[in-house]
């Protein structure tokens, strides 16, 4: 009988809470020809979600952690200014793409961001208390399918092929293994204050990520969605 210890068991839920991801790109993969009504509305409420995950949960657990007002401040501006230099770059060096698919790559990127440390939450709980690690993967289970939907959402709206769709969607679950994966074998690698100032970070990233570029395009969608013709 094989007898795994907390550490092992944290990091296979974490493994499969952050598999869910997944199910955002299946839910797309499936669906294939997604209406513009329904982009629009999977965009707004990504948007809505990731601005909601960083008012009331990436930023008060950095505070909690003993981050600083000040050092929030700091670090939420250089999320904020991490994607202004981002679409400034794209738009000097004339990436390739269309703008939407450009905000696909910023989502995908902020997410696969946020997704490291969220990755070493299920498996550090469950060190501590096996149930309440078992509580916190389900928990991030449920918040991963939208996190996955949003990404896949976007990058099909901008157009891009169902590789490079489920390459995105991969990324990020990818960097959730990879941080359950760190606390697993080198748990003294990230201090407290380090996890919350990249919290923060990635708070900034999603703000302005979600203001910038979601909301203007899901209602840009939801505009074009109502003056489509109906069909008798």
């Amino acid at each position: 009988m094989i007898n795994l210890d907390n550490n092992q068991v944290g990091f296979i839920l974490s493994l499969l809470a952050a598999l869910a991801t997944m199910i955002g790109w299946v839910i797309v993969a499936v669906r294939k020809n997604l209406s513009q009504y329904l982009v629009a509305a999977s965009l707004l409420v990504a948007a809505a979600a990731m601005i909601l995950l960083s008012a009331f949960e990436l930023i008060p657990t950095a505070n909690k952690v003993g981050l600083s007002s000040g050092s929030i401040i700091l670090w939420l501006a250089i999320g904020v200014l991490v994607v202004l230099a981002l679409r400034f770059l794209s738009d000097k060096l004339d990436m390739a793409g269309s703008k939407l698919e450009k905000s696909a790559i910023l989502v995908a990127a902020a997410l696969t961001l946020h997704n490291f440390p969220e990755g070493s939450v299920a498996i550090s709980t469950a060190i501590v208390d096996f149930q309440s690690g078992l509580v916190a993967a389900l928990a991030i289970s449920l918040h991963n399918i939208p996190e996955g939907l949003a990404i896949a959402v976007t990058a099909v709206a901008a157009g891009m092929s169902s590789k490079k769709v489920f390459a995105l969607v991969a990324a990020a679950t990818v960097a959730e293994i990879a941080g359950a994966a760190v606390v697993l074998y080198e748990s003294a690698a990230l201090s407290e204050i380090l996890v919350a100032k990249l919290l923060t970070l990635v708070a900034g990233i999603m703000f302005t990520v979600a203001i910038t570029e979601l909301i203007p395009h899901g209602l840009s969608s939801l505009k074009a969605s109502r003056k489509k013709p109906k069909l008798d």
